[in-house]
């Protein structure tokens, strides 16, 4: 079974599990989940597996136990969707298109309109947010989810240089690529931002917390949002309890 398989049976299961609890007294736990929202070439990826391993070696197995990763696969399930075929790649690279640019993209290889699709994207990533434990990155996951008390947004940056070299390294390309690149990529999802949510991606009271990956490193932040992702548990659990 593929990777997005398990991810499409894990959302069915969990839709019918709220369906089932919804007709009976019984009441399920609500639970924190992370958004990553990162520049290009920091890892963001690789910043989620180290939060999930570092979950995994917290005690509380009701909080830290069973986190998963979504990031590609968000998009490989809306692609799955016949009426947004084409759209996969544009999706995976968070790729920004004017309306004019959308329109001839449409007419000349058959892809979806990039609105509806996005769409269908941020009502994946709130489904999956809902879920709890969850760390999703990009998407605009954590301006999806802005009203979700539950959620830890994350903000990684880094020095360009930095950026660069990592991307140089993790894909082999020369410098000149991987700086075009992760301008575009920054500039494709600050377009998106702003014309979705009306947000700027740099201004840092729209998320809980931000970190220089220059200064810290992965282990040092999954730590710190392993802290906040206890609070928020333990604060759903005193609201539960007030009611």
């Amino acid at each position: 079974m593929s990777r997005v398989e398990d991810i499409d049976r894990y959302l069915r299961a969990h839709f019918a599990a709220q369906r089932e609890s919804a007709s009976t007294p019984l009441e399920t736990r609500v639970l924190p989940f992370v958004t990553i929202s990162r520049q290009t070439g920091i890892g963001g990826h690789a910043l989620a597996d180290t939060m999930v391993e570092v979950f995994d070696r917290h005690e509380d197995v009701a909080v830290f136990g069973g986190w998963r990763i979504f990031d590609r696969s968000l998009c490989e399930i809306v692609a799955r969707d016949p009426r947004y075929s084409g759209s996969l790649d544009s999706l995976i690279e968070e790729e920004y298109r004017s309306k004019t640019n959308d329109f001839f993209q449409q007419m000349l290889r058959s892809t979806a309109d990039q609105s509806l699709v996005m769409n269908r994207v941020f009502l994946v990533v709130r489904a999956v947010a809902g879920m709890g434990k969850t760390i999703i990155v990009g998407r605009g996951g954590s301006h999806v989810t802005a009203d979700m008390p539950l959620g830890v947004s994350v903000r990684v940056i880094a020095p360009e240089d930095v950026r660069i070299a990592r991307a140089m390294e993790a894909h082999g390309l020369t410098e000149r690529e991987a700086r075009a690149g992760a301008r575009k990529r920054d500039s494709d999802r600050a377009r998106l931002l702003k014309e979705r949510f009306a947000a700027d991606i740099d201004d840092l009271t729209g998320y809980d917390m931000t970190w220089n990956v220059g200064k810290v490193t992965f282990e040092e932040i999954a730590e710190a949002v392993a802290a906040l992702v206890r609070c928020r548990a333990d604060g759903a659990d005193e609201s539960d309890r007030s009611r």
